[in-house]
């Protein structure tokens, strides 16, 4: 049964005026599928790199995956997404904070051509099929998990989805903290030819790809192959 979009973001804007209520919620789905459980891959979706620094929910993200690493949760980790908004290769950024934050190197992928929610899960997925992982999870906020939760039924059967659970993030603080210094010149692109998202595509063509309607399903099989030697370039780990 298909869920109504209205109604999800109204039930997700009580929970959060209702902090204890969403805790509860994200506890509860943690202990479901990722408590006693490991993982031979997650996917986490990047965030774009901005001229003021990290946003909190990439910080977020990476302190998530960094716990479910250290927690045996997650074997490996594909960082996923190309650079969309700023000149900054998102899944490279956070390859290299993920170095910087101590994770083995060649436990962490880049699948660096992903522009939307629903490609970041669907690339991912492909990467980590080609690589021998069987059992893989996506690893996101809450927000981003039920919006790809239609899709991931429809088109990634079998990835589960283990949201932040923000308390574990916090860790009883006001706020995250910082990611440890890195040199992201790494995952940057030359600002001259760098064309963000919005001045290539039109608002309709960007709406089709969130829906992941700019997926070609045959060709995916094909295009997304991480001993390749555009992979090998971007610094994918491997096993």
């Amino acid at each position: 049964m298909r869920i109504n979009a209205q109604l999800i973001i109204i039930a997700l804007l009580g929970l959060m005026f209702n902090s204890c209520a969403l805790h509860g919620v994200l506890e509860n789905q943690y202990k479901k599928v990722a408590h006693g459980q490991t993982y031979d891959a997650i996917i986490v979706p990047g965030t774009p790199i901005g001229e003021k620094g990290l946003e909190s929910i990439f910080i977020a993200r990476m302190r998530w995956a960094k716990f479910l690493y250290d927690n045996n949760i997650a074997k490996n980790i594909i960082f996923s997404g190309g650079a969309v908004h700023t000149p900054y290769v998102e899944a490279l950024a956070m390859k290299i904070y993920a170095d910087s934050m101590g994770i083995p190197s060649k436990h962490t992928f880049a699948e660096t051509k992903a522009e939307h929610s629903t490609e970041n899960v669907y690339f991912g997925m492909k990467m980590a099929q080609k690589l021998g992982f069987k059992k893989i999870a996506l690893s996101t906020d809450i927000f981003q998990t039920i919006f790809l939760h239609s899709f991931i039924q429809r088109k990634c059967k079998g990835v589960v989805s283990i949201p932040i659970v923000f308390k574990a993030v916090f860790k009883g603080k006001n706020k995250i903290d910082p990611l440890p210094e890195a040199d992201l010149s790494a995952a940057q692109i030359d600002e001259n030819t760098f064309i963000p998202l919005k001045e290539r595509e039109t608002y309709s063509q960007r709406y089709n790809g969130t829906l992941g309607l700019k997926i070609s399903y045959v060709e995916t099989e094909n295009i997304i192959d991480p001993t390749s030697q555009a992979c090998d370039s971007v610094g994918s780990g491997s096993f």
